[in-house]
């Protein structure tokens, strides 16, 4: 019988590790089987996901002996947290181990699009010298704005600080007195995103929170900012991006969670031709380094549950 189930990408040593004191079964794409999985699940202790993997009803029926659910990386909304909990099954997180990987990744998108030089490749290889063109901006003395202050957010506030940028930010789930507001100003919601340079959007996959930067909230950002949204799926509106950078309105945008995922040629087609734009596959929290934290993190937080 196995006690653990993987269903999605691990580092390697974790999986070892766990190996050597409970059966494993590791399978990177099992998580897009729900009927093969439920199979696996009867009779496991533990499942380990990322974010491709649904938690739900049917799935938690078929597993009862299930005690815990350990999810890599960024926190998302495939997981049913009221089913969890009315069966007992604790669900674990690592949101601090991928922290450093989202902070570098905010940072390195705002100096790309910020300093707006580095998408002259096809000028260049076609013989054109667009130099006076291309007067970029300097990140130093300007404002970055956040929606949302999870990990990832905090460790791109202390990287923007050391670039000279002052930073604001708004959370409606942390109170007044959280000690997060110590570095960073407190705004409001609009005026974050009226007063920012950089905007980048941290929201949790939470129901109330889906379509909050909508058309009308995004018109509220500074002419000439600049927007990063990280594994923020259906919080952002895709289409409004894409027409603000069309006429101007946004000098760039990082994307990195979409409403459908992946994207197909149909979903994508709003972001034909438009300037500027950076997307990416949800990797926003994805490097070597933090692979291995999260993978070792997760690891620790199943024995304890375990308590083996």
């Amino acid at each position: 019988m196995v006690d653990i189930v993987i269903t999605e990408f691990m580092h390697k040593q974790s999986v070892a590790d766990l190996a050597r004191d409970f059966e494993v079964h590791y399978e990177p794409t099992l998580g897009m089987d729900p009927v093969a999985l439920r199979k696996f699940l009867r009779g496991a202790l533990a499942l380990v996901i990322r974010d491709r993997t649904v938690i739900d009803v049917p799935l938690i029926a078929q597993a009862y002996q299930l005690r815990v659910v350990a999810q890599v990386g960024l926190p998302s909304d495939n997981i049913d947290m009221g089913s969890c909990d009315a069966h007992g099954i604790a669900v674990v997180r690592t949101p601090d181990a991928m922290a450093d990987a989202v902070g570098e990744y905010v940072i390195a998108a705002a100096l790309v699009l910020t300093r707006g030089v580095f998408f002259s490749n096809r000028d260049m290889l076609t013989g054109q010298w667009p130099r006076g063109l291309l007067m970029g901006r300097e990140i130093g003395g300007r404002t970055l704005g956040l929606v949302g202050l999870d990990f990832g957010a905090r460790s791109a506030a202390a990287r923007a600080r050391a670039l000279g940028m002052s930073v604001i930010g708004w959370d409606p789930l942390l109170k007044d007195s959280h000690p997060v507001w110590q570095d960073i100003e407190r705004r409001e919601f609009d005026d974050v995103l009226a007063s920012a340079d950089v905007v980048s959007v941290h929201l949790p996959p939470r129901r109330e929170l889906q379509g909050k930067l909508g058309t009308l909230a995004l018109n509220r950002i500074k002419a000439g900012a600049v927007l990063i949204a990280v594994g923020a799926s259906g919080v952002v509106d895709e289409a409004a991006v894409a027409n603000m950078l069309s006429v101007g309105k946004l000098r760039g945008a990082a994307l990195d969670g979409f409403v459908t995922e992946p994207l197909t040629i149909e979903t994508a087609a709003v972001f034909a031709g438009v300037p500027n734009l950076i997307l990416t596959p949800r990797v926003a929290d994805l490097t070597l380094e933090s692979h291995l934290r999260s993978s070792e993190a997760v690891v620790e937080k199943i024995r304890s549950a375990l308590k083996r």
